[in-house]
């Protein structure tokens, strides 16, 4: 639990956060029964409840709204420490901001839908469970908007958003901090291909293509503490004149000091994945088929581990995603319309000698929705996976973004199917033309490089 201080929060700052008029008039009525000496001493002194004595939950407001509406729980021996209490509305944690023994002050979490709002006094196994009368009820955030680029201006411009160009935006990764890096298309040293960085209403471009190891970026990951971030590279023998297929770019260093770390013959890198608890840096070679490990600390030639072809298939362009617990690899076969996951064992750092065909079907493109293979993609791309499990894919030529939930089943998360354009508003009548690269923010927010209108687009459907 996040605790805002050691001081207890005083109500009047907490009024700034009220966001709906109902939340006002309910703080507003409260601060004026309170003097300010005993705001003052309420500043100063931080305590548990008395854990001797029942808790009481009698009341809660506003009855309804959606991510971030603040809540007041009114009730009786709630202390002033948060380290004792936790708040949950159906079963998903709220972020307490504020307390003050009679009211608690919390932030309702996003996708928390329809559902009791409970209280915890105490800690651990000892926390006595209070819950409200009524159900909260949950309104859904469900749009898509453009988040910067021009739509059909295919160049490279940097600035604020709304005036900023993009040239085939392919991939993404966005960080903790909700910086989101950018990958546009390019090939060989003529600078067409770049990193970017879109941060607090500005892109930035941070490297070109060069002579050096950056010639024909295709997707990257992080490493667990977000210090380093990983990218493979596309060879192409007319343009390039580096045989580098990973290289890594360091935070310190301003994502902009790329250094090589694995050189092939014939690097046709199109995906990478990193362990979320091991480290592993798994990527994938087109040119022959193979899943890759880097090996650490080896000569540039010799830094890298064959370990298996998905399927036993050559000439497989690959997107790769490790599972949020880590117990599987999904590859995501772009140019064969299907998805595999793999076992990965975190003890001896292996893959499973199997694959399975999760979702999909191998060879055959189009759009249908269902569970497992009795879907169909067509060119499915970059994924990324929720807080919840679920996994989400850019279907590059069906035109939209797809939901497999856990246990496989296929839907329409936004977008048109099979119908390309440009479009914002509702998530069932937006369009997009071929999104190519994705990536899910903090808030849970989807980050889509719509490659052929040039532009990044978000999705909200809670």
């Amino acid at each position: 639990m996040t605790k805002v201080s050691k001081l207890s929060v005083r109500p009047s700052l907490l009024l700034r956060m009220a966001q709906t008029t109902v939340m006002s008039i309910m703080v507003g009525t409260f601060l004026a029964g309170c003097a300010d000496n005993d705001i003052a001493e309420e500043r100063r002194v931080v305590s548990p409840p008395d854990l001797s004595k029942a808790s009481k939950f009698l009341s809660f407001a506003p009855d309804s709204g959606g991510v971030g509406t603040q809540l007041v729980i009114k009730g009786e021996n709630l202390g002033t420490d948060t380290a004792y209490l936790r708040v949950t509305v159906n079963g998903k944690r709220a972020n307490i901001v504020g307390v003050n023994n009679d009211h608690i002050y919390a932030i309702v979490p996003a996708r928390a839908d329809n559902g009791l709002v409970k209280v915890f006094v105490g800690k651990g196994d000892q926390a006595q469970e209070l819950t409200g009368d009524t159900p909260f009820r949950y309104f859904f955030k469900r749009n898509v908007s453009t988040v910067a680029g021009q739509n059909g201006k295919a160049e490279r411009a940097d600035g604020e958003y709304t005036q900023a160009t993009f040239r085939r935006p392919w991939a993404l990764l966005s960080d903790k901090d909700g910086a989101i890096f950018e990958m546009d298309e390019g090939r060989g040293t003529n600078k067409d291909g770049a990193l970017r960085r879109l941060y607090e209403g500005n892109v930035e471009t941070l490297i070109q293509n060069n002579a050096g190891p950056f010639q024909s970026p295709t997707a990257a990951a992080f490493n667990a503490a977000q210090d380093t971030m990983y990218m493979v590279h596309l060879y192409n023998p007319d343009n390039c004149t580096s045989k580098v297929g990973l290289v890594a770019i360091t935070r310190a260093g301003g994502f902009m000091d790329t250094r090589a770390l694995v050189r092939m013959d014939n690097p046709q890198c199109t995906g990478i994945a990193v362990h979320p608890t091991t480290g592993d840096i798994i990527f994938n070679n087109q040119s022959d088929g193979y899943l890759y490990r880097y090996v650490p600390n080896a000569d540039l030639d010799k830094a890298w581990e064959r370990l298996k072809r998905v399927d036993n298939k050559s000439g497989t362009e690959l997107k790769l995603v490790f599972s949020p617990d880590g117990k599987y690899l999904y590859e995501i076969i772009k140019n064969r319309h299907c998805i595999y996951r793999t076992a990965y064992d975190a003890a001896t750092h292996t893959l499973g000698k199997t694959d399975e065909l999760w979702a999909g079907q191998w060879d055959r493109a189009g759009y249908q929705n269902g569970v497992g293979t009795a879907a169909q993609f067509d060119t499915p791309s970059a994924g990324a996976f929720d807080e919840d499990g679920n996994l989400y894919i850019a279907d590059k030529n069906n035109h939209c973004i797809r939901k497999i939930t856990p246990d496989g089943t296929v839907s329409l998360y936004a977008g048109t199917p099979k119908q390309s354009g440009y479009k914002d508003g509702l998530p069932d009548v937006a369009k997009f033309n071929q999104p190519e690269g994705l990536t899910i923010l903090t808030d849970q927010s989807i980050i889509v490089a719509d490659r052929e209108n040039q532009v990044i687009r978000k999705v909200v459907v809670e």
